[in-house]
């Protein structure tokens, strides 16, 4: 008889993620007034009406889209931990094209040109620590990193100072023309079809990691760089490549955001929104299918730690600890590999 075998990481994933669920209910029973009422908060209220479950859908989307990207990093032995500038200039990129004077004139072709732009961008920077590594040697986790915590401090400046509305309160962008929004697929919610364009990605990044040649040079760099290079593939081209992709899918998500979610950019924009897609990525394994599940749960838990926040006065930020609980517990397993595997012999890899 044929036996059916489960990937112990998966086996991780899913004992890390419901350790993590039993952890916060239990946090959320013994940190509100009521825990009846705020554990019924914690697993109904994101489902009660159209408006919570279009939202939880987007924030799904979103971290679907992102994680996609960091899935991409990950398949291909690398670690990409730029994730939050990667969202957050794009997006402000986005805002500013899409609210500047004279732009709803052009009509369709500024919408492409700052799609366009945004995933241009994205791709940039996460293409700057690929190119470092195999043309230096460093580490991609360092130098993403720094690169994202050198520009998350000018990006906030520009958004609160040069590119801040002036007629508006928020240290915010001026909204986009009403033209260039998604629109809503769940009135009132803010879900708009960027949750289909990311569902319909994972499938199409599934067929061609499982399916293609470029994909199966992917999966070997990432699992048998020594193999790889043997065989003579080019590892380095295909971690430049593959951090270039993980960018630009960083890109499109801040995009996304843009136009379909908050329609301007704020200051912090970005607000974890890069921890929680490799969040989502380690759930799933780097497994683009399985993003999808675990990007629907992460958004579940967040939009019930805010629910429940909101509706039973619980004082501890649920969302943080879920997060946290689920890093713990599987990068204890997964990341010591990343790293070993990130570490070159030489300076260049081809």
């Amino acid at each position: 008889m044929r036996r059916f075998i489960v990937p112990s990481g998966a086996i991780l994933a899913a004992i890390a993620t419901i350790a993590a669920l039993v952890a916060t209910l239990v946090l959320v029973a013994i940190s509100g007034d009521s825990p009846a009422e705020s554990l019924a908060a914690f697993a109904v209220r994101p489902f009660s009406s159209a408006w919570f479950l279009g939202n939880l859908l987007d924030r799904a989307g979103l971290a679907l889209l992102a994680a996609l990207g960091s899935s991409v990093a990950l398949r291909s032995g690398n670690l990409n931990l730029g994730g939050e500038a990667q969202i957050y200039a794009p997006a402000l990129v986005s805002a500013a094209m899409l609210s500047a004077p004279g732009a709803a004139a052009s009509g369709l072709l500024a919408f492409v040109a700052a799609l366009l732009a945004a995933i241009a961008l994205g791709a940039a920077l996460a293409l700057v620590p690929g190119v470092l590594k195999t043309r230096l040697g460093a580490s991609e986790i360092l130098t993403s990193f720094l690169l994202s915590a050198a520009i998350l401090p000018v990006l906030d400046y520009l958004v609160s100072g040069p590119l801040r509305n002036p007629e508006g309160n928020l240290l915010a962008t001026r909204e986009i023309e009403q033209s260039f929004r998604l629109p809503s697929l769940l009135p009132p919610s803010r879900l708009n079809p960027s949750f289909l364009v990311a569902c319909a990605l994972a499938v199409a990044a599934a067929w061609f990691i499982s399916r293609t040649r470029a994909g199966y040079r992917l999966r070997v760099s990432g699992t048998a760089p020594e193999f790889a290079r043997f065989a003579g593939i080019n590892v380095g081209s295909v971690t430049a490549g593959a951090m270039a992709v993980s960018g630009a899918l960083h890109g499109l998500a801040g995009f996304c955001a843009i136009a379909g979610t908050w329609f301007a950019c704020h200051e912090g924009f970005s607000a974890g929104m890069g921890w929680t897609a490799r969040a989502v990525a380690l759930i799933a394994g780097r497994s683009p299918l399985a993003a999808i599940p675990a990007a629907l749960l992460v958004a579940w838990l967040q939009a019930a730690a805010d629910a429940t926040s909101l509706y039973s006065r619980v004082p501890v930020d649920v969302t943080a600890f879920i997060q946290a609980a689920i890093f713990l517990v599987i990068s204890a397993r997964s990341l010591p590999g990343l790293v070993a595997r990130s570490r070159p012999r030489g300076a260049r890899y081809d």
